[in-house]
């Protein structure tokens, strides 16, 4: 039985409570815009993409070690969706096309992605390609409905069946397509470590000995979002709702969970009410700070009292989850 905190009866306060650092935060983020838009947390926009599409499209980001990857494609039609554009961004120089694909996961090298690549509207395949353009050979079939999520040491995480009602997580190796562990709900995977959703808490499956750890959630919310460090060691859980009890109010509520012995840590400022739940994200710096883009960039390390805000605020036409340029 779950012995989770209850909910309060009323909004938290809005907006994420911390002090502008005098001397910045030293975070730039790659912004899920279109086109998608390089921002100084301190000094604000540094500009947008060349060579990337803009327009009504569909944008997302992700990090393949200290490398953003842009992924970007029409709006999906009544027909279907079309695969993404796939991009390198490589700082000054103009972004790298790594052609289309139906989904991208950071490789575990953090130089390489595996993608998903539709060769005709039934038949895909699983290709691992270097952050060069190198493919890794001609890649392996897969099923189009295949979503690739992460790649760890352990594996690379999938979710099969995409969309439909028999959806399944499994971590699988790569090299021979063989399931390592498969679960109804892998939340996230890191290193070692897999964090599974169950009905009412979570389990921190170690892989190496197989020993199981239930996690009491702190707050009662089935589904939590769970983002692990960079080194793998916490993950922070975001309890934040789109659609506070009663209310159209959107709240956030960030936890750090300890993956080595399952205790949590709640962040400073927290709950609090946001207009930017859908179009914020969260990332985690090589340095191991927290940080969320949500109005202005806010950076937390943990331990600290309380969270550094960048100087520079985020328009509304530029809000967008974002993960940090190194």
């Amino acid at each position: 039985m779950s012995s989770a905190r209850p909910k309060p009866t009323t909004p938290p306060p809005t907006g994420l409570d911390g002090r502008v650092a005098t001397g910045g935060i030293g975070v730039e983020l790659l912004l899920a815009t279109s086109p998608p838009t390089v921002f100084d947390a301190d000094t604000g926009v540094r500009g947008t993409l060349p060579g990337v599409p803009g327009g009504r499209r569909v944008v997302s980001v992700l990090r393949a070690g200290h490398t953003p990857v842009v992924l970007t494609a029409p709006p999906c039609q009544a027909s279907g969706c079309e695969p993404a554009e796939v991009y390198v961004y490589l700082g000054l120089s103009t972004p790298r096309s790594l052609g289309k694909a139906v989904s991208a996961a950071p490789g575990a090298d953090g130089t390489s992605v595996w993608l998903i690549r539709q060769d005709s509207p039934d038949l895909c395949r699983l290709e691992h390609v270097a952050l060069t353009g190198i493919s890794f050979g001609r890649g392996t079939v897969a099923s189009c409905r295949t979503l690739v999520r992460v790649e760890t040491s352990r594996g690379l995480l999938i979710t099969v069946g995409s969309g439909t009602a028999n959806t399944v997580d499994v971590l699988i190796d790569p090299a021979t397509g063989r399931s390592v562990h498969q679960s109804p709900r892998i939340l996230a995977a890191a290193g070692d470590r897999l964090v599974l959703g169950e009905l009412t808490d979570l389990t921190v499956l170690d892989l190496r000995s197989g020993a199981r750890k239930p996690v009491t959630l702190p707050v009662p919310e089935p589904n939590p979002a769970v983002l692990p460090s960079r080194d793998g060691g916490v993950a922070v859980v975001d309890f934040g709702t789109p659609s506070f009890p009663g209310t159209g109010t959107q709240t956030r509520d960030l936890w750090l969970l300890n993956l080595r012995d399952g205790t949590w840590q709640q962040a400073p400022s927290m709950p609090y009410s946001t207009e930017n739940l859908k179009r914020s994200g969260l990332e985690w710096t090589e340095a191991g700070d927290l940080v969320v883009d949500d109005g202005a960039v806010a950076a937390w390390h943990p331990g600290e009292p309380a969270w550094r805000l960048g100087k520079a605020k985020l328009a509304s036409a530029q809000q967008a989850a974002g993960v940090a340029t190194s």
